[in-house]
């Protein structure tokens, strides 16, 4: 089923339910939102109140217990696994708190592992690896691993990773949640060059001064929208 929308992303009454009986527990409920091609959203709210669950949903890495996800159009629960995961790895690159790297990887073959992913052969990925590691200022560390790169350095690597297949969009949990305030002054201005490309952004933040750096704030609480703001507004 497809819809016609100007939304890149399109939430439509998301209930999520996870258990059953009364170890049941409501992570989201009714939850509607749209989000708009090259816009830039901030999602907070309080910790267990549904926010990461939003955007894994929004994402394709979780289903709804009820309501319907559209990514461009496409209802997401009309897709089989493989055609799911075909349209993850090209659509959508996802930044996560704790970087997600593999540690026994240096950083160029962390990109490079995401491009295999995405079918780029060996000779093409390398080099569209280093292209990526240079464009987050880390093209001198790309034989080193994760441990002897600081978590700054290691979100860039997890950014230039969910870069790797040209996605739309970027989804990001906590992307700055590990970071010094050095590191996370660098990551949003990287942040804001892509934004500028024309990529859109929905990162779950704590942190009201990253979270004012985006265009929209939308506050969730107890599974619901409480608020949904531009800055400025």
């Amino acid at each position: 089923m497809s819809e016609t929308s100007a939304s890149v992303i399109r939430v439509a009454n998301v209930s999520k339910v996870y258990g059953a009986g009364e170890a049941a527990a409501t992570a989201l409920s009714e939850i509607s939102l749209d989000v708009a091609r090259g816009s830039w959203v901030a999602v907070m709210g309080p910790s267990g109140h549904g926010k990461s669950t939003l955007l894994q949903i929004m994402g394709g890495l979780d289903r709804p217990s009820c309501g319907q996800v559209y990514l461009d159009g496409i209802e997401l629960s009309t897709l089989g696994s493989a055609q799911l995961a075909y349209t993850r790895a090209r659509a959508i690159g996802f930044v996560f708190q704790s970087f997600n790297l593999l540690s026994h990887l240096t950083a160029l073959e962390n990109i490079q592992l995401a491009l295999w992913f995405g079918g780029k052969e060996s000779k093409e990925g390398h080099a569209r690896a280093i292209d990526l590691l240079d464009s987050v200022g880390l093209a001198d560390k790309a034989h080193l691993t994760p441990s002897a790169l600081s978590g700054g350095q290691q979100q860039r690597v997890a950014v230039a990773r969910a870069l790797a297949n040209d996605p739309d969009i970027l989804l990001m949990d906590e992307p700055t949640g590990n970071l010094d305030s050095a590191s996370e002054a660098d990551l949003l201005a990287l942040l804001g060059r892509l934004h500028a490309q024309g990529r859109t952004i929905v990162m779950v933040t704590h942190n009201p001064v990253v979270a004012e750096s985006a265009q929209r704030i939308v506050r969730v609480k107890d599974g619901r929208v409480e608020e949904d703001r531009y800055n400025g507004s």
